[in-house]
């Protein structure tokens, strides 16, 4: 009996490590994208704190941007220069702000010029910005 236990251990420790090691089945295989790819194309970005005075009277507000970049590649070159990205949202950011709570034809019109501005500095790698929030 003590000379099958090693043996009987040894078989279940093969069994353990042949199911581990066998190949998961591939998803590319079946054509179905994964999550982590879908969610590998946004880049978030802010939030961003808003304030200055126009006309004596104090302008204030908080906006927080996805990025929805076209590959992966994209993604990379829009996180590796987020100080430029910033930079490039900031101002029309407080254009969007300058006429005080934001309309919706406002809000269009600074994801527009936005996806313009990041398509022009990076060589058309964006495809839409979502406003997640704003305040």
């Amino acid at each position: 009996m003590t000379r099958r236990l090693p043996s009987l251990l040894f078989a279940a420790l093969l069994a353990i490590a042949a199911t581990g090691l066998a190949p998961a089945p591939s998803s590319a295989a079946s054509g179905a994208k994964t999550d982590s790819t879908n969610t590998a194309r946004f880049v978030n970005v802010g939030p961003y704190m808003i304030n200055f005075l126009q006309d004596e009277k104090p302008v204030g507000g908080r906006l927080a941007l996805t990025i929805e970049a076209k590959d992966l590649a994209a993604r990379t070159a829009l996180t590796q220069n987020s100080q430029l990205v910033d930079a490039m949202v900031l101002p029309l950011a407080i254009e969007l702000y300058s006429a005080g709570r934001p309309s919706q034809q406002s809000i269009r019109t600074f994801k527009l010029k936005l996806i313009d501005a990041l398509n022009r500095q990076f060589g058309d790698v964006v495809t839409d910005v979502y406003i997640r929030s704003l305040m």
